[in-house]
């Protein structure tokens, strides 16, 4: 069965490591690629984890008090998040163009 992201249980289904490196299963329960942000539940140890990703070590890492913690997504499920790029062909100073012709 699949939920509002389209995925199956096994889709949704990663694990994530602790500070110690131990592995967690857990379940995606929100995933935005354009912030960079997914939400994980972990039903063993009833906790919502928050994970932002860091487009310079390629990782989810964990937010607030799970700083330090790694999620384990699937790109191949998931992709990587939108990176922001700077058009480099745009002119010094921009230009105005009448609406009504003269």
């Amino acid at each position: 069965m699949a939920n509002k992201l389209g995925l199956t249980l096994e889709e949704r289904t990663i694990f994530y490591t602790d500070t110690s490196g131990k592995r967690y299963p857990s379940e995606v329960r929100r995933y935005d690629p354009i912030v960079g942000l997914a939400e994980v539940r972990d039903p063993m140890n009833n906790k919502q984890i928050e994970f932002l990703w860091n487009s310079s070590t390629s990782k989810w890492e964990g937010l607030g008090l799970e700083a330090g913690y790694i999620a384990l997504l699937d790109t191949a499920v998931f992709g990587t998040p939108i990176t922001k790029q700077t058009d480099s062909n745009v002119p010094d100073k921009a230009t105005s163009v009448s609406r009504f012709p003269t």
